[in-house]
This record gives C-alpha cells, sequence and structure tokens, in this order.
C-alpha cells in the first residue's frame, strides 16, 4: 500500500474514532438532560376522613403536579398507628425510597423516639421560607428543639375541637349555650325532660377519639391527664359519669365524625368534633343557621383547649430530598394553606394563610381562634397508645358500664399503677419515675 493510502486510512480512521466519541458525548449529554426530566413519583402517607382525602386528592395534590409537571405525587391514606408500622418496615429495610408522611401528632413520638425520622434541621429554612407559623405551632417546634436537638416533625395543619348544638332546640326552650361545666349539666337535664331527648353525643366508641376527648375534659378540670389518677382526673370523671345520664344512646358508637344525628333531631349537643363537619354539613344541604358552634364549656380549672392535627416527617433513608422538600414547601405555602382553611375547615399553621378570608366562613374561624388563645399539645411520648388503651379501659369502667361512684378513685389509681408497671417494664426505672412524678403531661407554648 503506498503511503498516500495509508495516510488516508489512517485519517479515516482517526475520523471514525472522533465520531464514535463526539455520539458518544452527546448521548451522555443528552441522557443526563433527559434523566433529569425523568419523573419522578413520591409516596405520601396521610390519615384523613373520607371527605377530607377527597378534596386532597381531587383539588390540593392536582396542583401539586401541574406546578411541577415532573414530579407525580401517589396519596396512601392509612389509620395514624398503620403509618407508623410502615415507616418502621421501610427504613427496618433499607429501601425507604421518596417517601414523606403526614402524621397525627398524637402518635409522631413513636417514630421519633423509635429513630425512625430524618432530621431535617438541615433543611428548616428551605421548607418555611415562605411560613410564619401561628404562635402555638411556633411554640411546638421550640419545643422539639428544646427536647429532641433537632427537628425532625413539622406542623402541617392544627385542629381544635369545637362543640356544636342545634340553635333551634336551645332558642324555643330559651337556653344559651353552656358556659361551664355546671350549666353544661343544667342545660342537658333541661333539654331532655322538656324533648325526651338525651341530647349529648360523645366520642365512646373507644380508641383515639376517646382518649383524645378525655384528655381535655381531664386537664379543664386541673388534672395531669397521663398520671390519670391526680385530683383534676378524678374531678373529670366523676362529672362525667353525672353528665352521662344524658348521653344519648348511640354515644358508644360516637368518634371523630359523628355528626349527622345533630341536624335530624337524634341528639342536640354534638360534644367536641372537629372543625371539618360544617362543609360536610353544609355539603349535605342541613341549613348551617340553625347549627351552632362555639369553643365549648369551661371547666372547673380552665378553659384549656386540646390541640390535634398532623406534622410533616420524612422517614430515615428517604431518597430525591429535593422533591420532597418542594412538596412539604407545597403544603406549607399561603395558597394551600388558604384551601385547608375554606374547604376543610382546617385551621392553618401558616399565619398568612388568614389574610382576607371569605365571610361564609368566619362563623368557623372565630371559634377555632378563640379555642386556639388557650392551647395546649399532648407531649408525643412514645406510649401514648398504651395510655389510650388504659384510658379507654377506665372509660367503659366507670362511664359504660357505670361502675360505683365512690370507686372512681380506685379504678384511676389502678390505671395509674398498670401505666407505672408498664413503663418500669418495657423502659426503665428513671422514665417510670418521672412519669409518676408528672414529668409528661400537657405542652403549653
Amino acid at each position: 500500500m503506498s503511503k498516500i493510502l495509508k495516510g488516508l486510512a489512517a485519517w479515516v480512521i482517526a475520523l471514525i474514532v472522533i465520531i464514535v466519541i463526539i455520539v458518544a458525548a452527546v448521548g451522555i449529554y443528552y441522557g443526563v438532560i433527559l434523566s433529569s426530566h425523568k419523573t419522578i413519583t413520591i409516596t405520601y402517607f396521610d390519615d384523613l376522613a373520607p371527605e377530607e382525602a377527597k378534596v386532597f386528592q381531587t383539588i390540593i395534590l392536582p396542583q401539586f403536579e401541574k406546578e411541577h409537571p415532573n414530579i407525580q405525587v401517589k396519596y396512601i391514606d392509612e389509620g395514624a398507628s398503620d403509618i407508623v408500622k410502615n415507616v418502621e418496615e421501610l427504613v427496618m429495610s433499607g429501601k425507604v425510597g421518596p417517601v414523606i408522611i403526614g402524621e397525627d401528632n398524637l402518635v409522631i413520638g413513636e417514630l421519633l423516639y423509635g429513630g425512625y425520622l430524618m432530621n431535617l434541621t438541615p433543611y428548616i429554612n428551605q421548607i418555611l421560607q415562605n411560613v410564619t407559623l401561628i404562635s402555638s405551632m411556633n411554640a411546638l417546634v421550640q419545643y422539639e428543639q428544646k427536647v429532641y436537638h433537632g427537628i425532625y416533625f413539622i406542623p402541617l395543619r392544627a385542629n381544635v375541637p369545637l362543640v356544636w348544638y342545634n340553635k333551634t332546640v336551645f332558642e324555643e326552650l330559651n337556653l344559651t349555650p353552656p358556659q361551664n361545666w355546671q350549666q353544661l349539666l343544667q342545660d342537658a337535664k333541661i333539654i331532655y325532660e322538656k324533648t325526651g331527648v338525651k341530647p349529648i353525643m360523645f366520642q365512646g366508641h373507644g380508641g383515639a377519639s376517646t382518649y383524645t376527648e378525655l384528655y381535655q375534659w381531664m386537664v379543664q378540670a386541673g388534672g395531669n391527664p397521663f398520671l390519670f389518677n391526680d385530683s383534676g382526673d378524678i374531678l373529670a370523671f366523676e362529672y362525667l359519669y353525672n353528665l352521662s345520664e344524658y348521653f344519648n344512646p348511640d354515644y358508644i358508637h360516637g368518634y371523630w365524625g359523628s355528626y349527622q344525628g345533630l341536624a335530624n333531631g337524634k341528639y342536640y349537643i354534638l360534644d367536641y368534633q372537629w372543625p371539618y363537619i360544617y362543609s360536610v354539613l353544609a355539603s349535605e344541604g342541613v341549613n348551617m343557621s340553625r347549627i351552632g358552634v362555639y369553643p365549648g364549656p369551661a371547666g372547673p380549672a380552665n378553659d384549656d383547649h386540646l390541640v390535634g392535627g398532623d406534622v410533616l416527617a420524612i422517614p430515615k433513608g428517604a431518597t430525591h430530598i429535593k422533591a420532597l422538600i418542594e412538596f412539604a414547601k407545597f403544603l406549607l405555602s399561603p395558597q394551600v394553606q388558604r384551601e385547608f382553611i375554606i374547604d376543610l375547615a382546617w385551621p392553618a399553621v401558616n399565619e398568612l394563610a388568614y389574610k382576607n378570608l371569605p365571610s361564609n366562613i368566619s362563623v368557623v374561624y372565630e371559634a377555632e381562634e378563640e379555642a386556639l388563645e388557650h392551647a395546649f399539645f399532648r407531649e408525643p411520648v412514645p406510649w401514648i397508645t398504651v395510655w389510650g388503651q388504659i384510658a379507654d379501659q377506665v372509660f367503659n369502667k366507670i362511664i359504660v358500664n357505670h361502675a360505683p361512684y365512690s370507686e372512681i378513685p380506685q379504678i384511676l389509681s389502678q390505671a395509674n399503677k398498670e401505666m407505672y408497671e408498664y413503663l418500669l417494664k418495657n423502659y426503665n426505672a428513671t422514665v417510670a419515675q418521672e412519669y409518676e412524678e408528672g414529668i409528661f403531661g400537657p405542652l403549653y407554648g
């Protein structure tokens, strides 16, 4: 082969190599570009009533996906305890993936103390960049930082139970909403005598709804509910024992979401129910001008109100943190928090959401605002579910099965002993002793 041909062949080979390199480089470049626009599916766990979940899935989540076309949200609705179990399993498997949860502040402590949550401190400024937390929720974050030395959960939505009543019956009997426990008992007696209807619906079917309501009653009597048997706790159960004479017979089925009998005359006082029922009743055609709502009667010690609701958290080991942060920012944004108020009657945690609200929701909002002025939280101890189970047993013995009135202190002292022994066995003597000394109790801002 001539030198010219050899040179040409070498040149052709070099050209081919250059082309191959360029094509490969272009392929890699576009592969990176395409992969950066690849759709990510994040999983969001929450525990919502059917009506709440419908709003979330049909109104709120589609907005996020429209604003973030490369992020889709897989929504999973489960009970709070089931969310705990799922997160524990995911973390232990080492295959968490892009997961974020909205969890009841009642049970978030189980995940926190178990070490299943990511410390969000490095991301907190990004998440809260357009958020001004209301005072009660800011207090919760400050408590979290002080006690746990980090931020593992962020308030998502507040919730405060309110008392609802049938205005028509109260006006016909010339009664006003009871402002204290004594008046509530008197009004219940009058309504029963005049109408033949036992007027009070109580969340008595057991589980979280029952022991959440009991917690507030004991606090308003001056008690520490975790202890069961201090003087305020005893006073609360003695009062409920007497008030139960006027509980509607269906109270043993009452729970979060029991509301329909209020409008049809089955009962006339809906004792402590979440605000979202306002929009539900209205959607069912109920004349809401005949339904009254207010924070409820004050107890002998205070008129403090339990704040419920959910917090946002990310399981330890989660992936695609940037996408999860974007979703958290969206849920806490003023426009979404405003929709929480308008569409779901949830008190927003972002103060910016309260500007220029429509007048048609002012009744519920004003009641919520008043209740939140005297707010407290349940300390998120990891054993609160066990406490709740014991509280259920106490409720059944004293209220449902109507144990002798004189035995109330004894029943509560036995509950205290059972809780103490559980902590001694499953934790240690220090935790058990702290429990007995009343270290764990309601939290105030």
